[in-house]
């Protein structure tokens, strides 16, 4: 069912000063794992030329306009492209969420969508309370049972499956100043 798993953290301010890094809002990959043969693509485009994958925790309201019985609270960018937007619908579990990459050919800015390729696929996705600590889970193929998918999370169905995800991790680059 998961394919792939990442973590990402927002850096202490020391090892962000010693990667030249200056947001506070983004938000580093410090380990991932695939059961798959080959690494998971569908991140790429939020990799830097340096190798560094990240992303910036953005309130939704500051750029995406939708129902609002539909609207996440958090969304997760890197500027210009947006992985997916943060969806809770069980406010017991504040916790975990779902999203997925968006489904259109083009941006809005008429370039072609990098994500497209993996338009299909589904997210979930596990925070800590001050979302300081994301963990992706990426199921391939998954987007519309998405929403089953996060049941089972939240019923504890995929615990041993991330457990072992976590296990195998591996740093995905490595920072200078943060010990692993």
């Amino acid at each position: 069912m998961i394919v792939a798993y990442y973590k990402f953290v927002a850096l202490p301010d020391e090892v962000k000063q010693s990667n030249k890094i200056r947001s506070k809002q983004r938000m580093d990959c410090i380990a991932h794992s695939h059961k798959l043969r080959e690494r998971y693509k569908g991140l790429l485009p939020f990799q830097n030329n340096k190798g560094q994958l990240f992303l910036y925790k953005t309130a939704v309201r500051d750029f995406i306009s939708a129902n609002s019985k539909r609207l996440a609270e958090w969304s997760l960018n890197n500027g210009s492209l947006n992985l997916s937007s943060l969806y809770i619908e069980d406010m017991d579990y504040p916790g975990i969420a779902y999203g997925y990459p968006n489904a259109k050919p083009k941006l809005s800015n008429g370039q072609k969508n990098p994500l497209f390729e993996f338009r299909n696929d589904g997210y979930l996705f596990l925070m800590n309370n001050d979302y300081s600590e994301i963990e992706v889970l990426i199921i391939q193929d998954g987007r519309n049972l998405i929403s089953s998918y996060y049941q089972l999370m939240i019923d504890g169905e995929t615990n041993e499956q991330i457990q072992k995800l976590r296990e195998r991790a591996a740093p995905y680059f490595i920072y200078d100043g943060l010990g692993l």
